[in-house]
């Protein structure tokens, strides 16, 4: 017993002290792996399916990823800054601050972002400015846009949050006030669930999750273009957001060789394969 509660005493301290180095300025501690150590990862819970994937694939047995609560973007890149983390995972660009920390980003991947309705509501698709009206508060029922009698129930996220970031920038516009009757929701798994158990919910989260996992929801076409792989790599689905990872400028051996193998041609064809666009 006196073990397990110092397991969980040690785990306690290792994620307030994520916590605190989200929170705090970065001091640039960041330091070079030493090999036998967990690569500790942590960061976007948008990145992280894509991360289990290629660290689930990677053929070393002598390197443990451990994988840490999320902390969103900006966490996992101050988390790396402060050498509380090994790996950072970033669903966005990284800012022209954070650009100044000296840290290696590696991009592995481009994201659809999908809107998506309730399975109830069976609408092939909808326009640009359709989604916004919706937004807006426009519109009430369905029926008012061509689908079943239901009320519309609108699923949204955090304006710092990279999914809605891209939504604001391909879709909704930087100006559009959002209705007050819509529902705010924290994390990513928030969004995916509200969708499937709320008749007549609206929302939008990560095509390559939502793809890779099979999630039973309604994928809409976004201005008559259906949210795919093909159509990301070809240009004519337009909601995109890169993924990829922070890590020290000197991340050390074990770290170097994941990320060329992640890069590598092998990583790309997984990647397709499990719904993520390749970065290129």
């Amino acid at each position: 017993m006196a073990s397990r509660k110092t397991s969980l005493l040690m785990a306690l301290v290792v994620v307030v002290a994520l916590l605190l180095s989200a929170c705090a300025p970065s001091t640039e501690t960041s330091a070079e792996h030493k090999p036998g150590e967990p690569i500790r990862v942590s960061g976007s819970g948008t990145c992280l399916p894509l991360l289990r994937l290629l660290t689930g694939a990677y053929n070393d047995d002598a390197v443990e990823f451990v994988y840490l609560p999320g902390l969103h973007s900006g966490g996992g890149i101050k988390g790396v800054a402060n050498g509380d983390l090994e790996i950072g995972a970033v669903s966005r660009e990284l800012s022209e601050e954070e650009e100044k920390l000296g840290l290696r980003y590696t991009l592995l991947s481009r994201d659809g972002l999908v809107i998506a309705t309730h399975p109830s509501v069976s609408l092939e698709g909808l326009t640009t400015k359709q989604i916004r009206e919706i937004y807006e508060g426009n519109y009430s029922n369905w029926t008012e846009l061509g689908g079943p009698d239901l009320p519309i129930t609108i699923l949204d996220r955090n304006e710092d949050e990279s999914a809605k970031i891209i939504l604001r920038k391909y879709v909704l516009g930087t100006d559009l006030a959002i209705t007050p009757k819509a529902v705010n929701l924290y994390y990513e798994p928030d969004m995916i669930e509200g969708l499937q158990s709320t008749v007549g919910a609206i929302g939008y989260f990560s095509l390559g999750y939502g793809l890779s996992q099979d999630v039973p929801v309604h994928m809409l076409k976004l201005d008559g273009v259906e949210p795919t792989v093909t159509n990301i790599e070809n240009g004519t689905y337009k909601p995109i957001r890169p993924l990829g990872v922070v890590t020290a400028a000197d991340a050390g051996e074990q770290i170097d060789r994941f990320l060329q193998w992640a890069t590598s041609a092998k990583a790309v064809e997984l990647i397709k394969s499990e719904g993520f666009a390749p970065a290129q």
